[in-house]
């Protein structure tokens, strides 16, 4: 094959995940672009490597012959590429961090300013949503993400965990009165999660402390909870940020009980520690949210 590790690691990368989107974003290209190199792939070699379903790209029975014989070659020279890369001491270039729809859009803008107006050299690219993207597979540089147990192959800075409490809209609190949370769950209307959040200790909690109430809408990600409780729909256990954060209208009605599981951290993976680009910002997103979770 003409160019053979860039075609083959086009075929990795779908392998891996599944659709053209995140497979493009594996590599930082288009999925069309994706899509172009495995189709010349597979005309070159003159089989066809995966077929397309309802659930995403399967491998075909040569697509999997394929895969057995390169998983390994593919691991090594991502390794190489990752070990080079932390060789990398310029305070230059593009650093990818991955993180929540809710963090990057309610806790993260000031510090994105301030992380450009003290390092302009360096370009940020910011990579959201409740999929966990995989650093030893170069979709992200750093990930800022809840965690019990980082993997051994990550390495980061741990602050203490996300805690949450029960909030309403003050427009809401006047249609329905004082809250006084749980005895009185069947005058009011919540905001839940649904169980894509399953990894969240509030969302057990708020589940088994909800009972019979006289409305219920359940969501699947922790922007969009934040977002009908600011308009007023009802009542929800949000991410206990400061008050300048959060909407000024919704009102703090209770704590909830103190997650000791999960703690937050700034993760990287180990062959890149020594990039100073790494480095420096790893630290400098560390020391800006630390007193958010101390």
């Amino acid at each position: 094959m003409n160019n053979d590790w860039d075609q083959l690691r086009f075929f990795l990368a779908l392998a891996q995940n599944k659709t053209l989107t995140r497979a493009g974003r594996s590599l930082q290209v288009s999925h069309s672009t994706v899509f172009r190199k495995l189709k010349a792939m597979e005309e070159e070699l003159g089989v066809t490597l995966f077929e397309n379903t309802s659930t995403g790209y399967s491998l075909t029975n040569a697509g999997r012959q394929l895969l057995e014989e390169t998983q390994e070659v593919g691991d090594i020279i991502e390794t190489s590429f990752r070990k080079l890369n932390g060789l990398d001491q310029r305070i230059q270039g593009k650093i990818v961090l991955a993180t929540t729809e809710s963090m990057a859009s309610k806790l993260l803008p000031k510090i994105f300013q301030k992380f450009q107006e003290k390092y302009p050299e360096l370009l940020l690219e910011i990579r959201v949503g409740q999929e966990t993207l995989n650093l030893s597979k170069r979709e992200a540089d750093i990930a800022i993400r809840s965690s019990k147990n980082p993997p051994p192959n990550l390495v980061g800075r741990k602050m203490n965990g996300l805690q949450f409490a029960l909030f309403a809209h003050e427009a809401y609190i006047e249609k329905y009165g004082p809250i006084e949370f749980p005895k009185d769950s069947e005058k009011h209307h919540f905001i839940l999660l649904d169980d894509s959040m399953s990894h969240l200790e509030a969302k057990h909690w708020m589940d088994r402390q909800v009972v019979n109430p006289a409305g219920i809408i359940r969501v699947n990600g922790m922007l969009t909870l934040i977002e009908l409780c600011e308009a007023g729909l009802g009542i929800a256990a949000l991410p206990d940020y400061p008050k300048e954060i959060l909407n000024p209208n919704i009102k703090r009605v209770m704590s909830l009980p103190k997650s000791k599981e999960n703690s937050l951290w700034i993760l990287t993976h180990k062959d890149l520690v020594r990039s100073k680009r790494i480095r420096l910002t790893t630290e400098f997103f560390y020391q800006e949210l630390k007193p958010y979770f101390s």
